[in-house]
């Protein structure tokens, strides 16, 4: 059906003055952004595997916004971790130059997805820089991550007669169409980080800090009752961490407790899945989706080009070529696998400027929640990075990473405004004054 050309002109006009608003107006963009994100199959597809959704355009209008907008400055910390992002991004694309100019040029998914994870970094931060903006962004996330639960509640309900023989094919229905299942916990994470945040910055009372435990209290039971068993214990592990960094030692116990209570509760709903996934041999890999053979193979692989490497995007070409999955399934594999050495040092670089930001604010008094939040951050990402490709060109542990710089900065900011009023001297008002002699 072709749209008469006068409709296509009040529409261009209705997107432009949209767009216009949304520029003018960024909370509400933010706002708009984190909801989006909890409709991932509102996808226009552009290909195979590409898909283009709400969110990647929101994406292309902050950096347009940038050009008539000009941000703050970014924060000392903030530009080591943007620097340090731009190096292994800037290897990633020289590596995908190199390898097409000899004809075997990465597959146009990666080499989309990893511009996409580019754009994300430099975008939101230069957005983001309010304690304000940040609540509109962490409002619409909430929003998006309630309705990502519906709608996989109703994914469940729709197939719950076909799925009951294996924990596998039970993940595999609740996962959208547009999505990988691992892509369940990396969702699981962003929105456990996002309700944390909020309850750090935002809650001013004790029923208020309760709705904000609950909502990351509830986002994080989403990979376990999804049985995504790595990212579940990912973020346990984190959990701990956090707590312990935040010295909340009573609400150790009760997260113990809560996660007992939870995983009885997966038991006896569903015995079959349960003991389907919790039947693991860490001796023999047996339980682990193949994991043991597929680092194996990547290990042989990397062997063979330690230092060059194979090319960014390489991966699935040649372990698929090795008889292997066509993954690793390990973030530090594949990138030693794809860029060399020299690769997998440029990101531990980035692991350790955001471990370091993280310990900053945790050093002082008035961040110390926040630093502790952040470093957890960093340790579910490190942690779920051994059994996925967390931290390698995923949109959704990217746009935590975005978060957490744009945190950076606008602690950093706050405690310089903060300095002045400390170090002002007292007025001499009210003083008595020694007359010269």
């Amino acid at each position: 059906m072709e749209l008469p050309p006068i409709w296509i002109l009040e529409l261009g006009i209705a997107a432009l003055l949209a767009a216009g608003f949304l520029c003018a107006q960024a909370e509400y963009a933010l706002f708009l952004y984190g909801l989006a994100l909890g409709f991932p199959d509102l996808a226009l597809p552009l290909g195979t595997a590409i898909n283009l959704r709400l969110d990647d355009l929101l994406i292309v209008l902050f950096l347009m916004r940038s050009l008539f907008w000009i941000p703050a400055r970014s924060s000392e910390s903030q530009k080591k971790i943007l620097a340090a992002e731009a190096v292994f991004y800037v290897f990633c694309i020289g590596s995908a130059a190199i390898e097409t100019s000899f004809r075997n040029p990465p597959p146009a998914y990666e080499f989309a997805k990893m511009i996409g994870c580019l754009a994300i970094l430099f975008a939101l931060p230069r957005v983001v820089q309010s304690r304000r903006r940040m609540k509109f962004l962490v409002a619409g996330l909430m929003c998006g991550g309630i309705a990502l639960v519906i709608q996989i509640a109703g994914r469940l309900g729709s197939s719950a007669g076909n799925v009951e023989a294996n924990f596998q094919e039970y993940k595999n229905a609740a996962t959208f169409t547009t999505w990988n299942p691992n892509t369940l916990g990396q969702a699981a994470m962003l929105l456990v980080f996002s309700s944390a945040l909020g309850g750090i910055l935002f809650a001013r009372s004790r029923l208020g800090r309760l709705v904000w435990i609950g909502l990351a209290a509830g986002f994080a039971l989403i990979p376990a009752s999804m049985f995504v068993r790595g990212t579940t214990l990912s973020l346990a592990l984190s959990f701990l961490l956090f707590l312990g960094l935040a010295r909340r030692w009573k609400w150790i116990l009760a997260f113990a407790a809560l996660s007992l209570c939870a995983g009885l509760a997966l038991r006896a709903r569903n015995p079959r899945l349960f003991e389907g996934a919790t039947q693991v041999d860490v001796r023999t890999g047996e339980g682990f989706s193949h994991r043991f053979d597929r680092w194996q193979a990547a290990i042989e692989a990397i062997r063979e080009r330690p230092v060059s490497g194979r090319g960014f995007g390489q991966e699935w070409v040649y372990l698929s070529s090795m008889g292997s999955e066509g993954r690793a399934h390990n973030a530090y594999l594949t990138v030693w696998l794809e860029l060399g050495i020299g690769g997998l040092a440029l990101l531990l670089a980035v692991i350790y400027q955001q471990a370091r930001v993280g310990l900053s604010l945790y050093g002082n008094s008035q961040f110390r929640y926040l630093g502790a939040l952040l470093l957890a951050l960093t340790a579910v990402q490190c942690f779920d990075s051994f059994g996925l490709p967390t931290l390698y060109c995923e949109k959704l542990p990217t746009i935590a990473v975005s978060i957490a710089i744009a945190l950076a900065g606008i602690c950093e900011r706050s405690a310089a405004e903060s300095a002045p009023e400390r170090s002002r001297p007292l007025p001499l008002d009210g003083i008595p004054q020694h007359s010269e002699v």
